[in-house]
């Protein structure tokens, strides 16, 4: 889950700057994403913050 923590938080510090680029780092890797907007950005947030919560999935089922 700290992944997805560090993703959030930063995400959430660029919007709050106001810049479109967002860097990390997890488990020795540096990943730096640039966004088109900010809708993209908020976007991006509420799906973290959906996995970090459990968030709704998929459940496929056979029935015969």
């Amino acid at each position: 889950m700290a992944l997805i923590d560090d993703q959030i938080s930063a995400l959430e510090e660029a919007v709050a700057m106001g810049a479109k680029k967002v860097t990390f780092h997890s488990g020795g890797t540096r990943r730096e994403v640039e966004y088109h907007s900010l809708k993209d950005m908020r976007e991006a947030l509420a799906n973290l913050k959906s996995r970090q919560s459990g968030g709704s999935r998929m459940i496929l089922a056979a029935l015969d």
